[in-house]
């Protein structure tokens, strides 16, 4: 099942097509990243601001948001 042995010449030359290769790749993946340096910081989606846990439920039933909107439901 192993595959023929390669002679030391054929060795070299996968070698060299392998380092090249991986420069090319590292050249491709480098270039988004400097054109926008700041792109990965963005703004919250969010236009309202966050319900805490023991805030009242913004659905106005009264109730903390853990035990009405926010608790977790079983179906």
């Amino acid at each position: 099942m192993r595959p023929e042995p390669i002679s030391p010449e054929k060795r070299e030359e996968v070698i060299a097509h392998m380092a090249a290769g991986l420069l090319q790749a590292y050249r491709y993946f480098r270039e988004p990243r400097q054109v926008s340096p700041g792109a990965h910081t963005r703004e919250p989606r969010r236009n309202a601001p966050k319900v805490g846990r023991n805030d009242p439920c913004p659905c106005g039933s009264g109730k903390k948001y853990k035990k009405c909107c926010g608790g977790a439901t079983v179906n």
